[in-house]
């Protein structure tokens, strides 16, 4: 994964984070943070980035 790629990723799971979070709160995001070892965005590993996106953005559109 190159940067960039790794910065786009980061950059849309936090704005995710940052929707689930005004709308239901931060500990549905700590959670999925939680499943992959993670207390921050910048704690996760690169690996997981594409799985942790997708989760989050799953969360997101059922709020919507």
């Amino acid at each position: 994964m190159t940067k960039t790629e790794k910065d786009n990723w980061i950059a849309n799971i936090e704005n995710s984070a940052a929707t689930i979070e005004s709308e239901i709160g931060a500990e549905t995001v700590i959670a999925i943070l939680a499943r992959y070892g993670a207390s921050s965005i910048e704690e996760l590993r690169s690996a997981d980035l594409p799985e942790v996106f997708s989760e989050m953005y799953a969360v997101e559109a059922d709020l919507r």
